[in-house]
């Protein structure tokens, strides 16, 4: 056993001090987001009285309207860096979070949503992904993306939990979100403060960096057909996660009759499980075709969701939530690996920019039509619909495996193969 405890620490310091110090940042940001961002859906719900159908618009078609704003955060990080973009992407959690503590009418919750979705999180992903890519060699980026998904997670079971203890002691919604506005600002210092440029120096005077068709910026990215393809197929299982934090707690607090400390303890058991089997699983599976991994994971995750129109009592929604857990664990590290994997060196940033764009869009997508759904067809018949979303990307991710010409990586981590 200490033979392995030393190997692991050999791997652990194996990673520059620059990428511990930003997966330090993302715990602290998503730690304190975490306090508050479980209980804004139910927040509108239940004290503002806002419908269903209009949470889903706020949180799903607001996102979707500006997500031209999101695919131009990745032309920023090339151009001015990641560490700026780091910086800039956390003020707007503060300003998120201090305005949702103060929101009144509905208009004003979605021009919050406008803002935070074009330089809040989505440009934070943009330029962190970017950032963790330029720090780290092909072969250890799925492992490293694994790691900041734990960071983010062991920030969720915290976050969540205590939310739920101080909404038992008397604490209100309010309290939650300047809180978290609190945890978004300690974030930002660290970044301002130790963070420090990863964008590879381009020299003053150099050409504008093209492919082999004289393609540049963005047109170069929208020309690569198969990044394209393999974006439209993933956007089915990011549906599916994206109805987690929204739709999926006022279905389960008003439908099913959870509590909202139960709701929280349920959202840290997810965030639990993420961050005690993200890394062994990764690590474990180097080497796997990514596509049958994503093809498994959009596959739990409809399972975890659908069958959840039909859980009658806590315990099986425990088990749900653990399948829907295994779903998350494979899902976001391997995808950003494979688009870490095609994007050239010179267009990373616009490369993860469209895919922040995916992510954002379908997490957007899925609000947008369970709250819709839940209006229109009952909250069980939604989330029989989601499930036949997620099965879906199950049997489209296999038909991408990668064939002779493709760009697509053959396995997990080792970067693509040559032909």
């Amino acid at each position: 056993m200490s033979g392995r405890l030393r190997q692991f620490q050999r791997e652990m310091r194996a990673f520059p001090r620059q990428f511990w110090l930003l997966t330090a940042g993302i715990f602290v940001y998503v730690g304190g987001a975490a306090l508050a961002f479980p209980y804004e859906g139910i927040y509108l719900h239940r004290d503002l009285h806002v419908s269903m159908s209009w949470i889903g618009f706020v949180f799903g078609v607001v996102p979707l309207a500006v997500s031209p704003v999101q695919i131009w955060g990745g032309h920023l990080t090339d151009r001015f860096g990641r560490r700026r973009m780091i910086v800039l992407a956390l003020g707007m959690g503060v300003v998120w979070f201090v305005g949702f503590a103060f929101v009144r009418q509905v208009w004003q919750v979605a021009l919050l949503v406008a803002v935070e979705s074009s330089f809040g999180w989505p440009l934070f992903q943009t330029a962190a992904n970017a950032m963790i890519a330029d720090l780290l060699e092909p072969q250890r980026r799925s492992e490293g993306f694994s790691i900041t998904r734990v960071s983010m997670n062991v920030g969720v079971v915290f976050g969540p939990a205590l939310a739920g203890f101080a909404l038992a002691f008397g604490a209100t919604f309010r309290q939650l979100f300047l809180a978290a506005a609190v945890g978004c600002l300690a974030a930002m210092v660290i970044a301002a403060v130790w963070f420090r440029e990863t964008r590879p120096v381009v020299e003053p005077g150099a050409q504008v960096p093209t492919d082999a068709a004289g393609l540049s910026g963005y047109r170069r990215v929208f020309a690569d057909r198969r990044f394209i393809i393999f974006c439209l197929v993933a956007v089915l299982p990011v549906f599916c996660i994206g109805q987690f934090g929204s739709i999926y707690s006022v279905f389960i607090t008003g439908t099913l009759g959870v509590g909202f400390g139960t709701w929280g303890l349920l959202l840290a058991m997810n965030a639990f499980i993420v961050a005690a089997v993200q890394y062994p699983l990764i690590r474990r599976l180097k080497g796997r075709d990514p596509m049958v991994l994503l093809a498994v994971s959009s596959g739990l995750l409809a399972l975890g969701m659908g069958l959840t129109a039909f859980a009658f009592a806590t315990w099986p929604l425990i088990v749900l939530v653990a399948v829907i857990s295994l779903g998350e664990i494979l899902l976001s590290p391997v995808a950003t690996t494979v688009v870490g994997e095609m994007a050239p060196e010179e267009v990373r940033g616009r490369y993860m920019g469209v895919w922040t764009v995916v992510w954002s869009g379908g997490a957007s997508l899925g609000p947008a039509f369970g709250g819709l759904a839940m209006d229109r067809l009952g909250g069980r018949q939604a989330f029989v619909v989601i499930m036949v979303v997620g099965a879906a990307g199950a049997a489209l991710f296999p038909l991408l495996r990668r064939r002779p010409g493709q760009r697509l990586p053959r396995t997990l981590g080792l970067g693509p193969a040559a032909d």
